[in-house]
């Protein structure tokens, strides 16, 4: 698939599909739906099954799909293994379906697929009785990637990425200076090896990392098990990123005039 993406692909869904029977409540069935407008340029069903509305210009290439490509993506779309990499959740909670096998608005998973020779991370939410397809990831990951150098961060993002190295530097005079006043270390450095990493792939998956701001709708589960949403004064925010498939949240906080991190044992992700 010909994107106007150069980083690599990161599917990042919240889908959207009518009706109230079991078949029309599968979200795989939707990511199929999804992938398959994705990768041969279906604009009109890419920006129905997308949110936010309206991004296909922005994301989706323009150039036609050969007629026999076309009928080999559809093949694959309808073959494609997707594993389910967290439960359903509302809210941040684990939820169960309920009469007639239909998820509650708000439930949220994430699956991860190899399509077209991409590895790609969908996440899927439903809205309004719908599942919708949330792209706000894959926004982040095209931004990030048409950046110029000179281009400075978000505020949130540079204290995360900055922290994330920090941590795997096993740099703890460094750690503490972007975690909240007070903070234990021990929490942060849970699981931790006893020598930095020697490679540079954890480092580049922290760098790479699409980072987006929760809405003040959203709930999600820290590592502690802790509900976390964002503050109606704008003191605090929640960050949620994809550290390769794995989701990570992150809690910050305003301190006199700076944020910075509420401490969590993220080792418990980057070991994985």
């Amino acid at each position: 698939m010909r994107l106007k993406l150069n980083a690599v692909a990161v599917l990042v869904a919240t889908l959207a599909l009518t009706g109230s029977s079991m078949a029309a409540d599968d979200p795989e069935a939707v990511v199929r739906a999804f992938m398959l407008a994705a990768y041969t340029h279906d604009a009109a069903q890419f920006n129905a099954l997308a949110f936010p509305p309206s991004t296909a210009s922005v994301i989706l290439s323009t150039e036609p799909v050969p007629k026999a490509r076309r009928a080999e993506i559809e093949t694959e779309a309808k073959a494609v293994k997707l594993k389910q990499l967290q439960p359903f959740r509302q809210h941040g909670i684990v939820v169960n379906p309920g009469p007639g096998g239909v998820y509650p608005d708000g439930t949220t998973t994430r699956y991860s697929t190899s399509f077209d020779g991409d590895f790609t991370v969908i996440s899927v939410v439903k809205k309004e009785g719908r599942w919708l397809v949330d792209v706000r990831w894959w926004l982040k990951t095209q931004e990030m990637s048409l950046r110029d150098e000179k281009a400075r961060m978000d505020e949130k993002e540079l204290v995360i990425k900055k922290f994330l190295l920090n941590l795997l530097r096993l740099n703890r005079r460094a750690v503490s200076e972007s975690l909240v006043p007070g903070a234990n270390l021990d929490i942060v450095f849970e699981g931790a090896p006893s020598v930095p990493e020697p490679s540079d792939v954890l480092p580049s998956l922290a760098i790479e990392m699409p980072l987006v701001e929760a809405e003040a709708d959203e709930v999600y589960a820290l590592l502690s098990g802790k509900l976390v949403k964002k503050g109606a004064a704008g003191e605090e925010g929640v960050m949620v990123g994809l550290y390769g498939p794995f989701e990570m949240v992150f809690l910050l906080r305003r301190v006199q005039g700076e944020w910075r991190i509420v401490p969590e044992p993220y080792y418990r992700i980057i070991n994985r």
